[in-house]
């Protein structure tokens, strides 16, 4: 699907000059093809910020040709921030408030660093809540990767994740273990990256009633929904890395 340029964020130009479809909105607007409008909620770290952002616009982009995206990033001003990451946020992201009032088809969360063995004590915990209490009233669908999924699980199913005797971090093999459109198209067996402290297993999924996709037998669950197999869509890795994703963060 081509991805709009509806701003100036730099994520755009980085996106074109590796080849993927940036059309601009003047553009768009002349043609007469569905819009389908997605926000980033972007909780990472000041380091991996923009990064991340050009990692989601990347997978967006490179979906099949049948509508326009417009992806709208936008954070929590509870996480705190540098100069330069305030600075390149307040120029190029959005507010949720204005977001709210415009409304979304789709919404992704990404991960975030934490500071608190329990999620609540985190000082974005009641924004982010915020976040995922109006989606679930008026967005389509949600996506979530990472301490998003954790956050959902908790806040939604009731569901604590439990803290690793040591970090989940590499990549590992994982299979397909139900039929669903999300995954009609992948290998039964392919690599997932994970970065995390916690987990949520199988049988905490399976006590909120979600629907399993993706697991592996090293690390557990990757890949889930919900019931209907369509509002919630979480991910306990990270599909967004890029091959060298786990690489910085090593170093």
């Amino acid at each position: 699907m081509p991805i709009i340029a509806h701003n100036k964020l730099p994520t755009f130009d980085r996106l074109k000059a590796e080849g993927a479809l940036i059309l601009p909105a003047n553009f768009a607007q002349q043609q007469d093809i569905r819009e389908i409008h997605i926000g980033l909620l972007n909780m990472m770290p000041d380091a991996a910020l923009e990064a991340t952002e050009r990692q989601f616009y990347r997978l967006i982009g490179s979906s099949n040709q049948i509508a326009q995206f417009y992806i709208h990033p936008f954070t929590l001003d509870s996480i705190p921030r540098g100069e330069k990451a305030t600075a390149h946020i307040k120029k190029y992201y959005e507010d949720f408030d204005d977001i709210k009032q415009k409304g979304l088809d789709a919404l992704i969360i990404t991960g975030a660093n934490v500071t608190h063995p329990n999620l609540q004590d985190e000082p974005f915990w009641a924004q982010l809540i915020e976040v995922i209490d109006w989606a679930e009233s008026v967005v389509t669908s949600t996506m979530t990767s990472c301490l998003a999924t954790h956050a959902v699980m908790q806040f939604r199913y009731q569901q604590c994740r439990t803290a690793l005797k040591q970090k989940c971090w590499g990549v590992y093999q994982h299979h397909v273990v139900k039929s669903h459109p999300l995954v009609n198209d992948v290998n039964s067996q392919f690599n997932v990256p994970h970065s995390r402290y916690n987990q949520i297993t199988q049988k905490q999924c399976e006590k909120a009633g979600l629907m399993v996709l993706v697991s592996s037998q090293e690390v557990g669950v990757h890949l889930m929904t919900s019931e209907d197999g369509f509002k919630m869509i979480m991910f306990q890795g990270h599909p967004e890395y890029d091959a060298i994703s786990l690489l910085k963060e090593y170093k």
